[in-house]
């Protein structure tokens, strides 16, 4: 079974939350916690209507 995680991610007045495999998320919060104008949360507090990453299908589950 897949544990998945849930990434928020603010940016000026952009607001984005997603859900996606611990690998997937672990990946892009490293990438966007290098923006210095970005703000990357990670946490288990997912929604059953919270949308998927884009391209989560890129990688293997």
């Amino acid at each position: 079974m897949t544990a998945y995680l849930h990434l928020h991610v603010v940016a000026g007045p952009l607001i984005l939350d997603y859900q996606g495999s611990r690998e997937q998320v672990e990946h892009v919060a490293a990438e966007l916690a290098a923006a210095q104008d970005m703000t990357v949360t990670v946490d288990d507090w997912i929604t059953p209507d919270m949308p998927k990453l884009p391209y989560s299908r890129l990688w293997r589950e």
